[in-house]
């Protein structure tokens, strides 16, 4: 009896023992499970979905633009900076990338000639925008006719887009067109159907406004910026038919239809680094220069966005 009563009372003791020499190795626990987002996309892509590959065909001498748009997903700054490299390596800068910005271009002006109206010219995101606002057209009776003359040397033209006031009988009479300048035939193939192509088989040109029967009495054509030069020359002439006020126009004083032009800067150099703002979006152009006298074979060239060490 008396060892049962002894046994247990050192069974206890040794179970008070163990319970009071055990320890907690910590006081509480956070569990974090991250998903982190890249912190600027590519066109809206993230590293999984790189490259973006594009290709082209020019020759020597050529050049052209491409766009491109960087979103920040975070709210702090970042430092960028584009990186550009060549394969084959260049020796003689036989290509030369930049990167351009718009630079918001808007311009306002008053035509001049005995039927007056007001054209602006603007920046639309990817295209450059002109509309003629003219006084409304009530039936059939009435035309309005626009065109807009582009240059890239300030000298010559390049095209223009007009809407067909009959100079082209192959078209219907108010058919928005495409015409190429030729240096020796000048305008005389505005008339000539294979010298004119529909603008709305063209990618790079829309234009609105009807000839006859605009109530708003407004004519309008863009041209996407990858098809014009980072500083261009533009110039507008038209008229109204018919019914009063009436007459004809143009844009600068004095153009004849071959000068003088309205000097144009569409887009700038992104000086580098620079940064991107919280949830900034940055809308640029890659462009490509090639030397007349680059040998002919095929290049890769790649476009980099990294991250800058300073601002």
């Amino acid at each position: 009896m008396n060892k049962k009563i002894l046994i247990a009372g050192l069974a206890i003791v040794l179970m008070v023992g163990i319970v009071s020499a055990a320890v907690i190795s910590y006081f509480g626990q956070v569990k974090m499970t991250a998903t982190v987002n890249q912190a600027v996309l590519l066109d809206g892509t993230d590293i999984t979905g790189m490259p973006i590959t594009e290709d082209a065909t020019v020759a020597g001498g050529e050049s052209f633009c491409r766009p491109h748009w960087l979103e920040s997903q975070t709210s702090v700054p970042v430092n960028l900076q584009f990186e550009t490299t060549f394969s084959p390596a260049l020796t003689n800068d036989e290509i030369t990338v930049s990167y351009l910005k718009s630079t918001d271009y808007e311009k306002t002006v008053t035509t001049v000639g005995s039927y007056p109206i007001t054209v602006t010219a603007e920046d639309v995101g990817e295209w450059i925008q002109w509309t003629f606002y003219m006084d409304s057209v009530s039936g059939d009776d009435d035309k309005l006719a626009g065109q807009v003359v582009i240059s890239f040397d300030g000298e010559t033209p390049a095209f223009q887009i007009h809407n067909n006031d009959g100079v082209t009988p192959d078209y219907a009479v108010g058919t928005w067109l495409y015409c190429p300048y030729d240096p020796i035939i000048g305008w005389g193939t505005v008339g000539d159907p294979a010298w004119n192509t529909p603008v709305a088989d063209l990618w790079w040109v829309e234009a609105e406004g009807t000839m006859h029967n605009n109530a708003e009495g407004k004519l309008i054509v863009r041209i996407h910026k990858t098809m014009l030069d980072a500083t261009f020359y533009w110039a507008v002439a038209g008229s109204r038919y018919y019914t009063e006020p009436r007459g004809t126009f143009v844009y600068p004083d004095g153009f004849n239809w071959i000068k003088p032009y309205e000097e144009a800067t569409i887009l700038e150099p992104i000086t580098q680094p620079f940064t991107l703002q919280p949830m900034e979006r940055l809308d640029f152009y890659i462009c490509y220069d090639f030397a007349p006298n680059i040998k002919a074979g095929t290049y890769y060239i790649t476009s980099t966005v990294e991250l800058a060490s300073t601002p």
